[in-house]
C-alpha cells in the first residue's frame, strides 16, 4: 500500500519508458494531485530545437490523474485507461529537456467510467498549458 508522498510513479500506472512521462507524484489532496518530471536529452518526444512535443503535456495530465487514482486505491497496481478527449486547451509554450516540469490536475466530474480532469503544466514558474482531459477507465469485469 502506498501511503507516503512523494512516490515514484513507475509501477502505479501501466506505462513504461519511453511512454512513462511523469516521474513522481508529489502531492495529493482531495481531488487535486501534483506530479513532477524531467525530460532527458534522449527523450523520444524532443523536437529538433530541444523542446518537448506539446501534445505530451496533456498525456502528462492523464498520467498524473492515473497515478493519483492508484495511490487513492491503495496502490493496487496499474489499471488500463484511455485519454479520450481534450477541451478548452491552451498551449502557452513548450517544455525544455533537463528542467523540472510540474503538472497539477483536479477531477471536476465523474460519470460511470469517465472522468473529466482540469490540468495545468508549469516549468520554471512559467505556465505552459491548460485544459480539460477526459479519461475513460473501464470497470473490471465482475469476478
Amino acid at each position: 500500500m502506498v501511503t507516503e508522498l512523494p512516490v515514484n510513479i513507475l509501477g502505479l500506472i501501466p506505462h513504461r519508458p519511453p511512454m512513462l512521462l511523469v516521474d513522481r507524484l508529489v502531492s495529493l489532496t482531495g481531488q487535486e494531485a501534483v506530479s513532477e518530471s524531467v525530460f532527458s536529452a534522449e527523450s523520444i518526444f524532443l523536437k529538433g530545437d530541444g523542446s518537448v512535443e506539446e501534445a505530451v503535456l496533456f498525456e502528462m495530465m492523464a498520467q498524473t490523474f492515473a497515478a493519483a487514482t492508484a495511490v487513492e486505491s491503495g496502490g493496487e497496481g496499474p489499471k488500463t485507461g484511455y485519454l479520450v478527449g481534450l477541451k478548452r486547451v491552451i498551449i502557452y509554450g513548450s517544455a525544455q529537456a533537463g528542467v523540472p516540469v510540474a503538472v497539477r490536475v483536479k477531477t471536476i466530474s465523474q460519470v460511470d467510467d469517465f472522468s473529466v480532469v482540469e490540468g495545468e503544466v508549469h516549468q520554471g514558474g512559467r505556465l505552459l498549458a491548460v485544459g480539460q482531459v477526459t479519461i475513460f477507465v473501464p470497470r473490471e469485469a465482475a469476478v
